[in-house]
């Protein structure tokens, strides 16, 4: 009798079988992948366990998904061990892009992989002829494994916190940025997540924002959000102070570094108040370009007054030491309260000398007045305008006006017989106009004139 052969014809069409997804997929990684991913993963799983290689082509076009980022979502799941990702030359030596399903039975509660599962008839695809990759929990530090899983939970939560909150699909690069923010530069997941709120209320959303302003906050010793939120009120007190010194000495910019650090030192080492710095700024009213380093110098002098030092000037280069010079003549030291009193002195010695010559030459010369009254009328108009580009044409006509009157009482000075500087104030010293320290906050070259002449006024005022 003859053998009968039983077969089953092979579907042709895999439209109308079905694809195995492992239960481990569906409930730890599907509900924190974005949903482009998803798509990507199961198509490819169905066709990689019916051994079809379809190009990317073909993807894009089932998917409605760009070539990109079908090459992002592969990416993706590589980064959560779902997939490895073997690229080879073909014939024509362009490159392949291999794509191995790996496993994850039990995985995830720490015990060995099963063994490689039985084929499915005529299904499993050679592309996963290499399932056992795991090793045994008996051979790895059982707490490095459960801290690396708790660190991995903490990770999907951040990117589903980042989505959430931007309101579109993470990227590649800031999955790893965020991944490199946990487990290469030490910052705790819960002040990565607090850095999301913060910068959202700001309305900045980069990841690489994100990540600066929490790695700022790990810097400076913050492992918990009630630290971070310590330190944020204490740097919005700070921000108010320099915000209040910038105002005092009219900068309309925002604190560099160097300035922030300068500041720091009059509140944190000086312990300076708040009012004490702003008296300070006062005395840079007069300045041409005030200056920090100028402030800085206000108050230290002042700290050592208060201290009772009051026997020499140190040199020009800030240094101390066998470079000291007497502030006056030897044996006749002077405070740097005298000789800040004595500038002061000179200061207004000065201007009432101006004054007595403004009174000369509108007595000789009465059309005078009227200069100095469109002069006044040109410099509220200039302190009127506000800053900006839209009032540049109106500052540049006041500029050339009194540009003009000037020329023109320079004319009336040199035709009725005085020089052309006359109503100008006179200083003893040009570079510092007799306040003692340069623009730059140096202690001027004058000083040490200016000593000799502070101790001798202040030993006539004793006398008197």
């Amino acid at each position: 009798m003859a053998k009968v052969k039983l077969s089953i014809e092979k579907g042709r069409d895999i439209f109308l079988h079905r694809t195995r997804v492992e239960n481990l997929f569906i409930s730890e990684y599907l509900p924190d992948a974005p949903g482009d991913y998803v798509k990507v993963f199961l198509i490819g799983l169905m066709h990689a366990q019916y051994d079809l290689k379809p190009n990317r082509s073909e993807l894009s076009k089932l998917l409605k998904l760009s070539e990109e980022e079908i090459a992002e979502a592969w990416i993706y799941w590589e980064s959560r061990g779902l997939v490895r990702i073997i690229r080879e030359k073909d014939g024509g030596n362009e490159e392949v892009s291999h794509i191995v399903f790996v496993p994850k039975i039990e995985e995830l509660y720490g015990k060995l992989a099963e063994t490689q599962p039985a084929q499915a008839p005529e299904t499993q695809p050679e592309a996963q002829e290499d399932m056992s990759l795991y090793v045994s929990i008996d051979d790895m530090d059982y707490d490095e494994v459960i801290n690396e899983k708790l660190v991995d939970r903490r990770l999907r939560e951040l990117y589903e916190k980042y989505q959430v909150t931007t309101g579109r699909t993470i990227s590649r690069q800031e999955i790893s940025k965020i991944e490199d923010a946990i487990k290469v530069y030490g910052i705790e997941p819960e002040i990565f997540d607090f850095a999301i709120d913060y910068c959202a209320d700001l309305e900045k959303y980069s990841v690489d924002y994100i990540f600066k302003v929490a790695l700022r906050w790990t810097e400076e010793g913050c492992r918990t959000v009630e630290e971070a939120k310590r330190l944020l009120d204490k740097h919005s007190r700070r921000n108010d102070c320099y915000r209040q010194v910038f105002r005092a000495l009219g900068f309309n910019r925002l604190p560099a570094p160097i300035d922030r650090e300068i500041m720091d030192r009059w509140f944190d080492q000086m312990n300076c108040s708040l009012a004490e710095v702003l008296d300070a700024c006062s005395a840079a009213a007069g300045l041409r370009e005030p200056n920090l380093k100028y402030v800085n110098k206000v108050i230290e002098n002042r700290r050592l007054e208060k201290g009772g030092i009051n026997t020499r000037l140190r040199n020009d280069n800030g240094q101390g030491g066998s470079a000291d010079v007497p502030a006056a003549d030897e044996g006749s030291p002077v405070s740097r309260k005298v000789l800040s009193d004595y500038f002061e002195f000179i200061r207004n010695e000065e201007e009432k000398e101006r004054e007595a010559r403004i009174v000369e030459v509108l007595r000789k010369i009465p059309e005078m007045k009227a200069v100095f009254e469109a002069e006044s009328n040109v410099n509220s108009r200039m302190l009127s305008l506000r800053p900006g580009a839209d009032n540049l044409d109106a500052r540049q006509r006041l500029r050339a006006e009194r540009i003009a009157i000037e020329e023109n009482r320079k004319q009336l000075l040199t035709g009725n017989g005085f020089p052309s500087d006359y109503l100008t104030r006179k200083y003893r010293c040009n570079i510092c106009k007799d306040t003692g320290y340069t623009d730059e906050g140096m202690v001027c070259s004058c000083c040490r004139e200016r000593a000799a002449e502070a101790f001798r006024w202040h030993t006539d005022k004793e006398k008197a």
